[in-house]
């Protein structure tokens, strides 16, 4: 299981562990950027619907926020180890080393602002533990659906002598961290609505989202994270990724309970912690 010795990564050219150079066509590039637009779309009319309803603009303010987060996408890419197809790339933003392409920004709308917007309506109505924890699975095999087929046609790669367990290419504990960053995110926004910047100030979830994004990603994946950028062992990486597994459930659980302290969101919640 174990290499004998774990040599550490020290020094700068061992940490930015070589990348894959994938490429696709810029026809591939268009084709895939238009399929999520389109999904972005439809995320940006399910929160006009509740803009309609509610007569607030804080459906509005998380979908920006949620755009905007992608600014941490770089960031993560370094610290999980994933590239995109970087030649022939309609590239949108670069950082670390790291290109990310056009596609990815409607991606985070989808993907960070839907789920908000649905969890906290939800919230609103009551649930229970065993309901949120469903959708925090769901949300794990999720991931690992929407990923897939990106792995599959290259579009993007994990890669690195030292990855943790993969399922075809996907590594199993980004979609335990990806469930828990929608949780938390979910919950904050919850809670944020309900405070003053909900009632007085809710363009500050312009700003806020970005960064409960980043925070959540990054804290519930750090160990895994840590382990990739500082040894060559499989085998403790492999442990450092059941880690932020089991941190990524404890997560959502802690969530479902500060909801239920609210008093009006979770009903039924009397499991014991994970």
């Amino acid at each position: 299981m174990f290499q004998t010795p774990a040599v550490p990564i020290t020094r700068g050219d061992q940490w930015f562990v070589v990348k894959p150079i994938l490429e696709k066509a810029a026809l591939e590039q268009h084709i895939l950027l238009l399929i999520m637009s389109v999904l972005a779309i439809a995320t940006i009319w399910y929160a006009v619907r509740v803009f309609r309803r509610d007569g607030t603009l804080l459906p509005v303010y998380i979908l920006i926020g949620s755009a905007l987060a992608c600014f941490y996408e770089p960031l993560g890419d370094l610290l999980a180890h994933v590239t995109y197809a970087e030649a022939s790339q309609v590239n949108y933003i670069s950082s670390y080393g790291f290109l990310v392409p056009l596609w990815v920004l409607p991606t985070y709308i989808l993907f960070f602002g839907y789920p908000t917007l649905f969890l906290m309506e939800r919230i609103e109505r009551g649930v229970t533990l065993q309901w949120w924890m469903a959708v925090f699975v769901i949300s794990v095999i999720g991931s690992w659906i929407f990923e897939i087929p990106l792995i599959a046609l290259e579009f993007q790669s994990y890669y690195g002598d030292n990855a943790p367990f993969k399922l075809l290419g996907y590594p199993i504990w980004m979609g335990f961290v990806n469930a828990a960053t929608i949780s938390i995110v979910a919950t904050a926004a919850f809670f944020l609505k309900h405070s003053w910047v909900g009632t007085k100030c809710p363009s500050c979830y312009i700003v806020l989202i970005p960064l409960l994004v980043a925070g959540a990603n990054a804290g519930s994946g750090l160990p895994a994270s840590f382990a990739l950028n500082s040894s060559n062992d499989p085998g403790i990486v492999n442990i450092a990724a059941s880690t932020a597994m089991m941190l990524s459930v404890t997560y959502a659980w802690i969530c479902a309970n500060l909801i239920r302290s609210h008093g009006s969101g979770l009903t039924e919640c009397k499991t014991a912690p994970p």
